[in-house]
């Protein structure tokens, strides 16, 4: 949903049992990280996207309507404390003191043409509001009080919520954003309802796409496990610790109901690392590498990497489980670089109508992706936000096969099985055909990079076979004559 590009919501997850019950946003994802990255033509080329930090505070407005009512109609949560509600949900990222980032209340939502009661209460009035977002007029938080909206757009009554950036400019900033509440959990009646933690907590999961960031995974196997028991709703508090609010699915209970702040460490560096104070350094260090298939030159995009801190073993917590960050490699490349194979496929007319491309040919895909850089250095690099002061392991993963569309991770459209198939942790003697359970600690001190930090896949196919090259002779065509006519009439013969 911005400005020159098609539409693109990211939903909340579906709670607990019913938490894959997701609607899917056809459009690939740009990071496990940030949410879009700057390419070649639109943005700053591999940087993320985010509201400019010198024109802080961000404005928002907010609908005129109540946040939550009953189906007999009755009011359960006023407009003022949704109003309120809102604030506080806002002020979770704002207190980030790693973060540069605040918000200021606008006033209620403008009227447009289409919308004018101050209430969006109908899909016609949302596409009126959404259409002056899209245009970066304003940048509107939605209350729909009792699903209705959701309901008349088609879609899932599940979806807690969802925001979608509206408008992004081609200097490589956020301009506008949409946000919708969906009250329905809220109204005490419909079921399943949510506690005012936990639905706080899949707002404030929607607000940080606001922000720009994107999906995370870390502690996948709590998922996995609830999953495959089919039990949800009560998580360990070590694997909840280091669960990211921004993990794409919604299934424990809320943090703050297991006493535990609303973000997890990984929240926290990512909103620092791309709104920096003057504090970041000061708390921050970074650990940075490239992840490479078994040759040890061939880049791999899409590889989750995590770097959990070391136990404490004169403690009863966990800290590996409860301080971890991660990125996806290759968040800074595209996900699709274009290529020029089809581009006079498949003619169409008229062109640059009726869903014709200009060029006049449906396949054209000469420029690729719009978003994500096409500096092949960024193909499998990856860089990770750490607290500074204690030591790390790096580890690499696959992006769950289900994470797709609104619950994407990584740039990749889908993602794919780790290359090779052995995760494993990066130590100091990397080689394709290591103990991939050895780990060697990282320290790290404050404002510290460290770099080089690549881990080398195990048992990854070979980039050419026995019958290819490089590509060096690829052209020559006299390394494999083809026989004349008369030689294969001498065959038939014969």
């Amino acid at each position: 949903m911005r400005r020159h590009h098609s539409f693109r919501w990211r939903m909340a997850a579906p709670v607990l049992a019913t938490c894959c019950l997701l609607m899917i946003s056809p459009v690939a994802l740009h990071a496990g990280g940030p949410l879009f990255v700057g390419g070649p033509t639109f943005g700053v080329d591999g940087q993320p996207f985010t509201w400019n930090p010198a024109t802080m505070p961000i404005k928002y407005r907010v609908d005129g309507g109540p946040m939550s009512v009953a189906p007999s109609g009755q009011v359960v949560i006023s407009n003022a404390q949704g109003i309120t509600r809102v604030q506080q949900m806002l002020q979770t990222w704002q207190n980030v003191s790693t973060a540069a980032v605040s918000f200021s209340n606008a006033g209620p939502i403008l009227p447009v043409a289409g919308f004018s009661d101050g209430d969006v209460s109908s899909a016609p009035e949302f596409a009126a509001v959404a259409g002056s977002c899209q245009s970066g007029a304003q940048s509107p938080i939605i209350f729909d009080a009792n699903g209705r909206v959701l309901a008349e757009l088609g879609a899932d009554p599940l979806i807690i919520g969802f925001s979608g950036q509206c408008a992004l400019s081609k200097s490589g900033q956020i301009i506008s954003d949409l946000v919708l509440l969906n009250g329905a959990f809220q109204d005490g009646v419909t079921q399943p309802q949510l506690d005012a933690n936990q639905f706080n907590e899949a707002i404030i999961h929607e607000m940080g796409h606001f922000l720009g960031l994107d999906h995370s995974q870390i502690n996948l196997d709590l998922f996995l496990n609830a999953l495959n028991a089919g039990q949800f709703g009560t998580c360990d508090l070590d694997d909840l610790a280091g669960l990211p609010l921004m993990f794409p699915i919604s299934f424990c209970q809320a943090r703050l109901d297991a006493g535990l702040p609303q973000l997890a460490p990984d929240d926290m560096a990512w909103i620092s690392k791309l709104y920096p104070s003057t504090n970041f350094a000061k708390t921050y260090a970074t650990i940075s590498g490239t992840i490479l298939s078994s040759d040890g030159q061939t880049p791999v995009q899409g590889v989750n990497v995590i770097a959990r801190q070391l136990d404490d073993s004169a403690t009863s917590k966990d800290e590996s489980r409860r301080v971890a960050m991660s990125v996806v490699s290759g968040y800074r490349f595209t996900q699709n670089p274009g290529q020029t194979v089809t581009s006079n496929y498949l003619p169409c007319t008229p062109p640059g109508q009726r869903g014709c491309p200009v060029g006049g040919f449906l396949d054209d895909n000469s420029a690729g992706d719009v978003f994500g850089s096409r500096n092949s250095s960024f193909i499998g690099s990856y860089d990770i936000p750490v607290l500074a002061g204690a030591s790390y392991t790096v580890e690499v993963e696959s992006v769950f096969g289900a994470f797709i569309g609104g619950s994407g991770v990584g740039p990749l459209r889908l993602p794919i099985a780790l290359p090779g198939g052995i995760p494993e942790f990066w130590h100091q003697t990397e080689t394709s055909f290591d103990d991939p359970t050895q780990a060697d600690p990282i320290s790290t001190s404050p404002g510290q990079t460290i770099p080089g930090t690549d881990v080398i896949l195990n048992g990854t196919q070979p980039t050419f076979d026995q019958f290819e090259d490089p590509g060096a002779n690829l052209l020559r065509h006299d390394l494999v004559p083809m026989p004349r006519e008369d030689e294969l009439q001498q065959r038939e013969d014969t």
